[in-house]
């Protein structure tokens, strides 16, 4: 498949999972305020969480696409991390607001009503998920995108959490009890507090360009130190990340007696190594003879 065919292939799976999010949002929220569910009014926020995200990774791959250009030298990579960041606040006050407005109708005796309606919400909510995962792996078999990889496994991740929402149905309708629904609102609006986390926590680093874990960077200075005979260290490694692309750069310490052919060959074949190792990595390696640094 050609580039052009691999950009097509992520921007349309991308297009469903955001056109799919956004109809369960709908068909979620509707259902919530027909029957008054705090598990589905948080899986309605989940939803549209999910859409905010394939929304986000949608921009990154037409920006990815497009190369370093005079006033972005570095690319546009970061304009994913500050709409992620964004969108981690308002996912957090919305979560907030979510477990203020669960406990309010609770006391206030609004409890779960037409649970025939939450029952066939959920199966119709759990069959677009399978649906949207089953295009995000075709797309993902198809181009190998890390991307389309990431949204496959949070979609899969949505769909178990619809049973936490069954398990709450079930047990106000066996049990009676009506605040099991108010358990499982708060079981699903904390899963989505921690995803809103994990996303202020990722773009916070890359806003601030911070280094790759150090098991990433041992592993990185193994695979220099072993790469070649002629390599007798390196230093001044620094390492970032923005949106789906590494930034790597170091110095490389060479025997003083290679020529600059016998040099460049090893640093041509050590910034292939690595990218293969990273991918969409930028590599950048500045050559040293030993004793001249």
């Amino acid at each position: 498949m050609t580039e052009a065919g691999l950009l097509k292939e992520k921007i349309g799976s991308l297009r469903w999972a955001i056109a799919l999010s956004f109809l369960l949002t709908l068909v979620k929220g509707l259902a919530a305020l027909f029957t008054a569910s705090q598990a589905l009014l948080a899986s309605a926020l989940d939803s549209l969480m999910d859409m905010g995200i394939s929304s986000v990774n949608l921009l990154s791959v037409y920006k990815a696409s497009k190369p370093p250009d005079e006033d972005h030298a570095y690319g546009h990579q970061k304009i994913e991390s500050l709409a992620s960041y964004s969108q981690g606040v308002l996912i957090l006050i919305f979560a907030f607001l979510l477990f203020g407005e669960s406990f309010r109708r609770t006391l206030a005796g609004s409890f779960i009503h037409r649970s025939e309606l939450a029952f066939l919400a959920v199966g119709f909510s759990m069959g677009v998920n399978f649906l949207i995962t089953a295009i995000l792996q075709r797309a993902e078999r198809r181009t190998g995108s890390l991307i389309v990889k990431t949204e496959k496994a949070h979609y899969f991740m949505d769909i178990l959490s619809y049973a936490v929402i069954v398990v709450s149905l079930v047990l106000v309708r066996v049990t009676g009890w009506p605040n099991w629904d108010l358990v499982g609102g708060i079981f699903v609006g904390g899963y989505v507090v921690f995803l809103a986390g994990q996303i202020l926590i990722q773009a916070a680093n890359e806003l601030v360009d911070r280094s790759l874990p150090q098991g990433v960077l041992d592993q990185l200075g193994t695979l220099i130190r072993r790469h070649d005979r002629r390599i007798l260290g390196y230093h001044e490694l620094r390492t970032r990340k923005a949106g789906d692309k590494t930034f790597i750069d170091f110095h490389l310490v060479l025997q003083p007696k290679e020529s600059l052919v016998s040099a460049h060959e090893v640093t041509e074949s050590l910034i292939e190594k690595i990218k293969k190792k990273f991918s969409n990595a930028d590599v950048t390696i500045h050559e040293d003879p030993e004793g001249g640094m």
